[in-house]
């Protein structure tokens, strides 16, 4: 997907015709397989594609404020790393839009074989899942509940890979929404000595129910995210903005010791 990456970061930049966007996306094989008619598909994708005029498009998040911008925090578990090698067992999310919560999105997924290390860390055992949904049934409902929002995880790169995975591996196609990392954005904008989420938790006084469980780890990252926008540079304005302080390699320099 990093080709359609570079088709994302020219349209976050600036406006694209839709005969060349359509091209484009022709060359790529994960979606070649889409018919593709005014842009639908893409934004049912998760892409925020936003009509500038009847030919013309660009990425809504562009023209969007940090504050008004719908995001999505999401938080999975699995009972491995590699989508080849496990599932999804749980997802928590939670929609913020203007600095609050809008929504929630919270299941269970049912699964047969949770290795013993994945039981103990988390506490979700296969006798717990054995009435949850199944995978597609839960991807569906999540694919519907997150929409076009920005995509936000700590450690974005875990979440946003193995849900897109595992969707594909269902018959959904990939996602393609905009994402944006909790881990990236506070190391820029939080100063602390570490920046896993156990230990911003602990730093940051966030009492929300158990570490590693989905939904308390997506309100977990919520905070952290909250906390990080309070900090923001006066030029960061747009949701496009945002993304792309987010993933530039400089950090929050730390005080120097005075005593």
């Amino acid at each position: 997907m990093r080709r359609f990456d570079g088709i994302a970061q020219q349209l976050a930049k600036n406006t694209m015709s839709k005969d060349e966007l359509a091209f484009k996306i022709a060359t790529i094989d994960s979606l070649a397989m889409y018919e593709f008619d005014n842009c639908e598909f893409l934004r049912l994708m998760g892409l925020p594609l936003l009509d500038t005029s009847e030919s013309l498009v660009t990425l809504s998040t562009r023209l969007t404020s940090v504050q008004k911008q719908r995001y999505c925090i999401v938080d999975i578990e699995t009972s491995a790393s590699d989508v080849k090698k496990g599932q999804i067992i749980e997802i928590g999310a939670m929609m913020l839009e203007g600095g609050h919560e809008i929504d929630r999105f919270e299941s269970l997924v049912h699964a047969t074989y949770i290795p013993d290390p994945i039981q103990h860390l988390t506490g979700i055992t296969p006798e717990i899942l054995v009435n949850a949904p199944s995978l597609g049934s839960v991807l569906e409902k999540f694919r519907l509940f997150l929409g076009d929002a920005v995509f936000v995880a700590h450690n974005v790169g875990f979440d946003y890979s193995f849900i897109s995975q595992s969707m594909q591996l269902q018959g959904f196609g990939p996602m393609l929404n905009r994402k944006l990392c909790t881990i990236c954005l506070a190391q820029k904008t939080i100063e602390a000595e570490r920046y896993g989420l156990g230990y911003l938790r602990n730093m940051l006084g966030i009492d929300i129910g158990e570490h590693h469980r989905a939904l308390s780890d997506a309100y977990s990252a919520a905070y952290v995210f909250k906390k990080a926008l309070e900090n923001l540079p006066k030029e960061i304005c747009t949701a496009e903005d945002l993304i792309y302080f987010s993933n530039q390699n400089h950090k929050k320099s730390k005080k120097r010791d005075t005593l």
